[in-house]
């Protein structure tokens, strides 16, 4: 009889906590899940002007390690500009001389989720819309566009 009390005591008690370990793992999904504020489009031969990239460019990815990177380059330069930090499209190409490069386009707001797959490009607009060039071989960004006024 101690026996069977003993057991049963001892499965609610792993019961409960494995309950409570459920509901951590299921909170931590939830922290680490934020809708995301950037997107890495593919590179199109048309566009290559229009970034400022060379004309003989091909499309590149990028790893975690290098999106870190140019998220690092994204704050200095909205610091070093007076800029806000806002969502972005990464587009990645090798150039001629094998440097990784990344345009950096960032905008305040997409009136829709389109922004995620094509390019969001703007006239005027001010501070809102920004862009610029990180090179991830030298470890330097340039070409930074700040859009004008109307």
């Amino acid at each position: 009889m101690k026996t069977d009390k003993l057991l049963l005591g001892l499965s609610l008690m792993l019961l409960g906590f494995n309950a409570e370990a459920q509901k951590t793992l299921v909170n931590k999904k939830q922290k680490a899940a934020p809708a995301s504020d950037f997107a890495v489009l593919p590179y199109r031969n048309s566009n290559w002007e229009m970034m400022g990239f060379e004309k003989d460019v091909k499309q590149a990815s990028l790893n975690q390690d290098e999106l870190n990177k140019v998220n690092l380059f994204l704050v200095r330069a909205a610091q070093d500009n007076k800029l806000k930090v806002y969502k972005r499209q990464y587009v990645c190409v090798i150039d001629q001389k094998g440097d990784k490069l990344v345009w950096v386009n960032c905008f305040c707001q997409a009136y829709d989720n389109e922004w995620r797959t094509k390019l969001f490009l703007v006239d005027d607009g001010g501070n809102c819309y920004y862009s610029f060039i990180v090179n991830l071989t030298t470890g330097k960004y340039y070409n930074l566009l700040v859009n004008g006024e109307a």
